[in-house]
């Protein structure tokens, strides 16, 4: 009968150890799963922040690559406003009676409804029409060069003899409700999710002539959330 209790005893004692690591080990896989869910979060909060301030960096420094600051682009208050150069077009040897015949490549297609151009003459000089018409058009006398189509354009006014010409749209960016916002016409569309700290970012002249941008991440990450880099334009 003693043997009876004692091990009655002991089998009461095994349970409660058993039950008791039991609960450790279930808390401590809860903590495990807690802190990668934060750690995940993070790497993937961090992973979004040096996506999207990339695309800020690449976006800003093109577009004012290629034009002049004060004349192709210049700040208002805190916005950018631009000419934002899409395409290039050179002029074939076919003349038409009523438009120009181009060899054309770029970003993306002409639009009539929102492009510009600004075209070279014989004599050096620039000028801006808007584009009127594009048409596609076969068998122009065009030099062939990869990845370039060949077109129609009406330009308004007439350009005088173009040799060339860029394609644009008006555009403006600034930062605002959290996002870096890119405006055609009268709306601001969202470039990039929210998540940048108000009153942070800033797109300001520097002293080379160019433009320094400067952005703080609110978000909790395990890389440095601010960032900041000059960028310039045609000197």
């Amino acid at each position: 009968m003693r043997t009876s209790g004692t091990r009655r005893g002991f089998a009461l004692i095994e349970a409660v150890v058993a039950g008791t690591l039991l609960l450790m080990v279930v808390q401590v896989s809860w903590w495990v799963t807690a802190v990668q869910s934060v750690v995940a979060t993070q790497v993937v909060t961090g992973a979004r922040i040096l996506d999207e301030t990339r695309l800020i960096h690449h976006v800003l420094s093109t577009e004012i690559a290629y034009g002049q600051a004060g004349l192709d682009w210049m700040l208002d208050g805190e916005e950018l406003h631009l000419r934002a150069f899409r395409g290039v077009a050179f002029s074939c040897a076919t003349e038409i009676s009523q438009g120009w015949a181009v060899a054309v490549s770029g970003y993306r297609a002409p639009d009539p409804d929102k492009d510009s151009v600004l075209t070279l003459s014989e004599d050096g000089q620039w000028s801006v029409s808007a584009l009127a018409r594009s048409s596609r058009r076969s068998r122009l006398d065009c030099q062939e060069v990869d990845g370039f189509s060949t077109e129609v354009w009406q330009l308004d006014p007439p350009a005088d003899r173009p040799l060339a010409g860029i394609y644009f749209e008006r555009g403006a960016y600034r930062f605002s409700d959290g996002a870096f916002r890119y405006r055609r016409g009268v709306a601001w569309q969202p470039l990039t999710g929210t998540g940048i700290a108000v009153d942070s970012a800033r797109i300001a002249f520097n002293a080379t002539g160019g433009l320094t941008t400067r952005l703080t991440w609110e978000r909790p990450s395990p890389i440095p959330p601010s960032f900041q880099w000059d960028s310039w334009g045609r000197r």
